[in-house]
């Protein structure tokens, strides 16, 4: 379901000073979603339309409206006008939803799920643990949560009454770089680093090879931090699943020379283009053709296509799985192609 709808505010709630979390009314239209998955909202800021991404912080089945919870962000143009004018926003333009950071089909069958959370990053990975728990009565949960203070901590009364509910399955960690002296003793005190993280995970879930899955979503330091821990243990790559926000732009080294693509975008058939240093998709935006896209970093997965023919280089990936690379999928946005004979296929 990726056609725009337009949403009335159902309720909003002050999860922290920076961090506010909408509930929307559908107008009774079903919308149904996957955790973890996000959507796109548009936006009229300052005179002019401001798409951005969000993931759902609420779970299908279990909260009656979906919901996303936004924080603010340094020079965060959308998100800082959410947190700030929510109670003003009466309407939202919104797409989706979008997005392959769920859980997978064997994930439910894992004996243990640890999630990797920082700051808003908590956000799809709360949805995907309280999911999971739903589901599946076997699964244990830990959660390791970095935090800068604990007033900084989203969803922190939630998540008590979530562990304390299910006493015997969740572990949680609460990680505070910026310590206080009344803060909670049960409190990690510190940034989080490697060391502290492989050791929590070793005394939650032992051998870390043993049926667990691994999600990961915050700032993109602690991210490549925690996937490089996870490596270093020999967790198989098919066990982590990671949800990239805002990951550091990858530089074009040398530029591709022009191509000719054939893309083949569901009933229609169009030869681009594309000019020396352009993607696939800036080439086919250029020519009128709707394809769908969002992020334009490789984040969303939204551009996602195969390539029948030819070769592709493709800059940089935080969507696709190895699996669907090597079944040829592309993110068109990060693609340039290298021969003059590629064909694409969307839909």
């Amino acid at each position: 379901m990726n056609n725009v709808q337009i949403w009335r505010t159902a309720g909003i709630i002050r999860e922290t000073a920076s961090t506010v979390t909408i509930q929307f009314d559908t107008g009774g239209q079903p919308f149904i979603y996957k955790p973890g998955q996000f959507i796109n909202i548009t936006l009229t800021i300052n005179g002019g339309a401001v798409t951005r991404s969000y993931s759902l912080s609420s779970v299908y089945g279990r909260d009656k409206q979906p919901a996303i919870t936004v924080k603010r962000v340094a020079g965060g143009i959308m998100s800082n006008y959410i947190a700030d004018k929510a109670s003003a926003i009466t309407h939202w333009s919104v797409s989706g939803p979008y997005g392959s950071f769920t859980p997978a089909h064997n994930t439910h069958q894992a004996k243990h799920l640890v999630l990797l959370a920082g700051g808003s990053g908590i956000t799809p990975l709360y949805a995907i643990a309280r999911s999971v728990i739903g589901q599946s009565p076997d699964t244990r949960v830990t959660l390791i949560y970095a935090s800068r203070t604990p007033d900084e901590i989203i969803f922190r009364n939630d998540i008590a009454l979530w562990q304390e509910h299910y006493r015997e399955r969740i572990n949680v960690h609460h990680v505070i770089s910026v310590y206080e002296e009344a803060a909670s003793p049960d409190f990690i005190r510190g940034r989080l680093s490697k060391l502290v993280t492989r050791k929590l995970i070793q005394q939650a879930v032992g051998d870390p090879l043993d049926a667990v899955h691994y999600f990961i979503c915050g700032p993109t330091g602690l991210m490549k931090m925690q996937h490089e821990m996870l490596e270093a243990l020999q967790v198989p790559a098919e066990h982590i699943f990671m949800e990239w926000f805002s990951p550091e732009p990858v530089k074009e080294e040398e530029v591709v020379p022009a191509q000719e693509v054939l893309l083949h975008f569901y009933e229609q058939c169009n030869l681009l283009e594309v000019a020396a240093g352009k993607t696939i998709l800036e080439a086919a935006l250029e020519d009128r053709i709707p394809l769908p896209y969002s992020c334009k970093g490789g984040t969303c997965g939204i551009c996602a296509a195969k390539v029948t023919a030819g070769k592709v280089k493709m800059l940089g990936n935080y969507a696709l799985r190895q699996q669907e690379v090597d079944e040829g999928m592309v993110l068109l946005c990060q693609s340039f192609p290298l021969t003059g004979d590629v064909t694409v296929e969307i839909g």
